[in-house]
């Protein structure tokens, strides 16, 4: 955002237009803020076309980046038509209609991270299994028809080859821009000191820790849990959270809150606490239980076994058929469940917000009057009390929220 430029163009590594048009959609919310949206210069092209080999079509991805850029400016478009090497009719691109479902009075929502897994008839994950079974080093993709390597030919291969596979089997390792490429749980930020979670052999380790794994969307309600679980702690051991946060695979937004992974990165590495990330896949049947249990195995096996963690929190409020719906779901994985602002009061929750000392911004809006970049304070409260029917703390999914913890140090933000 601190760019702000005037044009974008969306041509993403390996796919085709249309994929590429569907991605900067399920991004709207963030592509919104842009200069480059209000002025009607986000575009999207045929990337794996154009971009992704050396050949001669990398003539034809500069043609089409000309002619996203210069849109507007007829002269241009006639020279770029005098070129006799490809027909502009044959070029895939088109403008990204970020604002055709405007007047219907809310932004464009990511599905629930829960309703992604599991509907799909295309199952990557069921002919990845079986390919495995059969010893093969490669199976078809069912969406797209490329080949993908099998978790087999990965530890054939004896290490991450840092390209964010999507069976990798080592936690992608190597992979340096783990935000962007995972597709399997992964650590997106260690933390340092003594919340370092990949130990080195001279470190320190976690035997003297209370580990609590925090389900973190990166709003205010996850950042309250983070305080007052620090404030609670009793226990003679230090309390290590570490942070869990699920976000889509292909547009990196985590659901509802409506912004990029990125962003809880920036939140974790601000406030030093360890971050894994759980990339879903929409294109699987795997289960949101199985995923989050693979999500917890890497997690138990940095820290030296599942007995090393103490419970699963969340940063639930009050509304009894969510709590009821991870208890069903996710107690079964034997471990405690924790909601340390369960009933809490909002004018509770408030004061102790404001103590932090951080800034609160919506992010995602489902009533119109709530818009995204509002700030979450006194001014705002009150209009939505003057609405009326509003959750004050958005709880029943009217907005959501990020909380931009780095506008003070660690120490104020957490209260310690």
């Amino acid at each position: 955002y601190a760019k702000d430029p005037d044009i974008v163009i969306i041509a993403c590594c390996g796919f085709d237009l249309e994929r590429n048009v569907k991605d900067a959609m399920s991004s709207s919310a963030a592509l919104k803020k842009l200069r480059a949206a209000q002025n009607e210069c986000i575009f999207a092209c045929n990337g794996d076309k154009y971009f992704t080999r050396p050949g001669p079509r990398l003539l034809e991805g500069v043609l089409t980046i000309a002619r996203c850029a210069y849109d507007t400016d007829e002269d241009v478009i006639r020279a770029l038509n005098t070129l006799n090497f490809v027909f502009e009719e044959d070029l895939e691109w088109e403008k990204v209609p970020l604002f055709e479902n405007e007047d219907q009075g809310c932004n464009a929502i990511v599905e629930d991270i829960e309703d992604i897994i599991g509907t799909t008839e295309k199952d990557f994950m069921a002919i990845h299994k079986a390919a495995c079974s059969a010893g093969e080093m490669v199976y078809v993709d069912p969406s797209t028809g490329y080949n993908v390597f099998t978790e087999l030919a990965h530890k054939r291969r004896g290490k991450c080859c840092g390209s964010g596979c999507r069976h990798c089997p080592y936690n992608h390792e190597n992979v340096k821009d783990k935000a962007s490429k995972i597709m399997q749980p992964a650590f997106l930020y260690n933390g340092s000191g003594d919340h370092k979670i990949n130990r080195a052999p001279d470190d320190q380790p976690l035997i003297d820790r209370e580990i609590k794994i925090l389900f973190f969307s990166g709003g205010k309600d996850s950042f309250l849990t983070i305080r007052a679980l620090l404030r609670s702690n009793k226990s003679r051991k230090k309390v290590l959270i570490i942070l869990l946060t699920t976000f889509d695979s292909t547009s990196r937004v985590i659901a509802h809150q409506e912004m990029h992974i990125e962003t809880v990165v920036k939140q974790a590495t601000h406030l030093n606490l360890p971050l894994l990330g759980v990339p879903v896949h929409r294109a699987s049947k795997e289960s949101y239980t199985e995923r989050i249990s693979r999500a917890l195995n890497v997690i138990a096996e940095q820290v030296g076994g599942k007995d090393k963690i103490s419970s699963l929190v969340f940063g639930d409020l009050h509304l009894e058929h969510i709590r009821s719906w991870r208890e069903k779901e996710l107690g079964p994985l034997g471990y405690h469940l924790e909601f340390p602002l369960w009933q809490v009061s909002f004018v509770e929750l408030s004061k102790d917000l404001q103590a932090s000392g951080i800034k609160v911004v919506v992010s995602a809006s489902t009533k119109s009057g709530i818009d995204v970049g509002d700030e979450y304070n006194q001014t705002f409260l009150q209009k939505i009390l003057d609405m009326g029917e509003i959750d004050m703390f958005g709880e029943n999914g009217e907005f959501h929220t990020v909380a931009q913890v780095w506008v003070v140090s660690r120490d104020k933000a957490l209260g310690v």
